[in-house]
C-alpha cells in the first residue's frame, strides 16, 4: 500500500505518531473511565430515541459515541483544503454573513472559555492529529494514506486506552 522500503522506514515521524498512539490511548482510557455516566444518561433520557434501550445497548452507544469522534476527528484533520474553502469561501462576501458569523465566533469562544476544561481536551486531540499529519506529508504520503494511518492508529489507540480502563 505505501511501497516502504528500508530507507522510507527510517523517513517515518516515529516520535509524533508515538505521541499521537498515547494521546489518544489516553482519551480511550478517560472515554472507558465515563462509560457508565454517558450509559445512565442515554438511559434516563431513553424517550428521546425511537426505540427501546436497554443497558447493554446504552453501553454500546457509549462506546461508539467516542469512536465516532476519534473518526469525526481524522475526517476533518485529513479534509483537503478546497474543501474548506467551498464551505466557508463565499461565506463572508456579505455584511450580514460576516456580522453572523463575527457573532457565532464569539459565542463560540464564550463556549470554550466556560468549558475549557473540555476544550482542552479536545484541542490536545486535534494537536496531535496535525502534527502527524503534516509529519507524514512530509514523509511523502498521500491524503488519503494520511487519512487510513491516522484512521487506524487513532482508532486502534482509543480502543485499546478503552480496554485498557476495562481490565
Amino acid at each position: 500500500m505505501l511501497g516502504l522500503t528500508s530507507g522510507k522506514i527510517r523517513d517515518i515521524p516515529w516520535v509524533s505518531l508515538t505521541l499521537f498512539c498515547l494521546t489518544y490511548g489516553i482519551f480511550g482510557w478517560i472515554a472507558g473511565s465515563l462509560f457508565d455516566d454517558w450509559q445512565t444518561w442515554i438511559l434516563a433520557h431513553q424517550k428521546w430515541f425511537l426505540w427501546d434501550i436497554n443497558e447493554a445497548i446504552a453501553l454500546r452507544m457509549s462506546q461508539w459515541f467516542g469512536a465516532g469522534l476519534v473518526f469525526i476527528l481524522m475526517v476533518i484533520l485529513t479534509a483537503p483544503l478546497r474543501i474548506v474553502q467551498i464551505l466557508f469561501g463565499s461565506w463572508l462576501r456579505s455584511d450580514t454573513r460576516a456580522f453572523m458569523s463575527v457573532f457565532g465566533w464569539a459565542f463560540t469562544a464564550v463556549l470554550i472559555i466556560c468549558w475549557f476544561h473540555h476544550f482542552a481536551k479536545l484541542f490536545v486531540l486535534v494537536s496531535a492529529g496535525m502534527l502527524c499529519h503534516l509529519d507524514l506529508q512530509l514523509c511523502g504520503c498521500r491524503a488519503w494514506q494520511v487519512f487510513i494511518i491516522l484512521t487506524i492508529l487513532g482508532l486502534g489507540s482509543y480502543l485499546l486506552g478503552v480496554q485498557s480502563f476495562n481490565l
